[in-house]
């Protein structure tokens, strides 16, 4: 009997493939930028034009407006060009963004206003940047090769998580806060470069062909693969009312730390550091588990349990070191095992999604789940902390976050197997 054998490349490959090489470069130089930014930013505004608290919010939440605003538009671009060259234009957008902050603080110029259109400009260029990025995979390994690939990248995502904002705060003492942000630029340019030389040609764009070459039809599209894929449909749900329910998990939970634990601040950093590694360790164990166990069985795992460890933070009393011991405990195994559901999720939407639709469907994930669920998610969370108490809210969110995980047990995703499911047509 003859049995043909899979010719596609082993997941160890990616290694040696040169393409995805430069990709993970330039995921990964993207991403150190991004966090260095994160800290530098900020501290721009306190340190350089006297920023109140109030501003830097504002600030942040100008950053984040765009993933409301333009995902959906970002989505169909993504769709109709060549999707390295929107992952190349995005990182030189970002960088020329961030070049204007120590350029205008030169001519004594700088000032909030300056700093809300900079945050803006860069946060267009993040969205662009997370639906291409996210788009493009699929293009440049095999199917085999997705959850590997995922995981690697996920896996220095992780690195630069842990690294990225305390590199933040090294180069902000080294040099002005301003001038800290050129050393973002230049992880920026490096990505853009580090991409464009990928080599590996990419499909023509293929637009639908009943939609008229109106955005908004192609938009329309998007939501119409989505909510009539049992797959999709479960997944983009569920995830809204996750992230929801996180938000405002997270709203009440830096308030808790230092208002009802009494943390320090050392104490509360060393909590949040414990994420990155078990992001890592989550990253590297999607690379094998769904294969292992079957893609199903780790998603509603990790997931359910994922959320369950967090009833131990509003369980916690004092602020002695068995206390930030258990919280630094805590945050790593949820975020081992929140990494593990999420690139199991990403994996398999992004084989189920058509290819020439991917950018829209991707988009349209970011828009209900981020977009708006993490807005009206912080505004409810907020409101639940001041109305039953931070330790009660706390609790009562946690638990709001099992039962949607759970959630998944009654979807079509409970059923997936070790092999991933096949994309629908278009």
């Amino acid at each position: 009997m003859n049995v043909e054998a899979d010719t596609s490349p082993p997941p160890r490959a990616l290694w040696r493939t040169p393409d995805f090489g430069k990709y993970l470069v330039g995921y990964t130089a993207s991403d150190f930028a991004s966090q260095i930014a994160t800290v530098a930013i900020p501290l721009v505004a306190v340190l350089t034009v006297s920023a109140s608290s109030f501003e830097v919010g504002v600030m942040r939440a100008v950053n984040q407006v765009p993933y409301l605003l333009f995902v959906l538009f970002l989505g169909v671009v993504v769709d109709q060009w060549r999707r390295r060259n929107m992952l190349v234009l995005a990182d030189f957008g970002r960088a020329a963004a961030l070049a204007v902050i120590p350029v205008v603080f030169a001519m004594d110029q700088l000032g909030i206003p300056t700093l809300y259109l900079v945050s803006f400009l860069v946060g267009v260029c993040t969205v662009l940047f997370d639906v291409g990025a996210q788009a493009y995979l699929p293009r440049l390994v095999e199917r085999n090769q997705l959850a590997s690939g995922n995981s690697l990248m996920e896996s220095l995502r992780s690195v630069s998580m842990i690294a990225g904002p305390a590199l933040g705060g090294i180069f902000v003492g080294w040099f002005s806060p301003p001038q800290a942000l050129i050393v973002c630029v230049g992880f920026y340019l490096l990505s853009a470069v580090a991409i464009w030389l990928i080599r590996k040609p990419e499909p023509a764009p293929e637009p639908g062909e009943d939609s008229g070459g109106s955005a908004f039809a192609k938009i329309g599209e998007g939501f119409r693969l989505v909510f009539r894929h049992p797959i999709l449909r479960s997944v983009v749900g569920i995830v809204a009312l996750f992230n929801f329910a996180y938000a405002g998990y997270l709203a009440v939970y830096v308030v808790y730390l230092p208002a009802e634990l009494k943390l320090s601040g050392y104490a509360i950093g060393l909590a949040f550091a414990a994420m990155g590694p078990g992001l890592l360790v989550g990253a590297m164990l999607s690379s094998w588990l769904p294969k292992r166990f079957g893609y199903g069985l780790v998603l509603n795992t990790s997931a359910i349990l994922g959320a369950a460890v967090l009833l131990g933070v509003p369980a916690l009393r004092g602020n002695g070191a068995v206390t930030v011991g258990l919280l630094i405990l805590l945050n790593f195994v949820n975020a081992a095992l929140s990494m593990t559901f999420t690139l199991s999720l990403v994996v398999i939407r992004q084989s189920v999604t058509p290819d020439q639709m991917l950018g829209r469907v991707t988009a349209t994930h970011r828009f209900l789940g981020v977009g708006l669920g993490v807005p009206l998610g912080s505004l409810v969370g907020g409101f639940a902390g001041q109305l039953l108490g931070l330790r009660t809210g706390l609790l009562v969110l946690t638990v709001a976050m099992i039962v949607v995980s759970s959630l998944f047990l009654f979807t079509a995703l409970r059923g997936i197997g070790r092999e991933l499911p096949e994309a629908v047509e278009a």
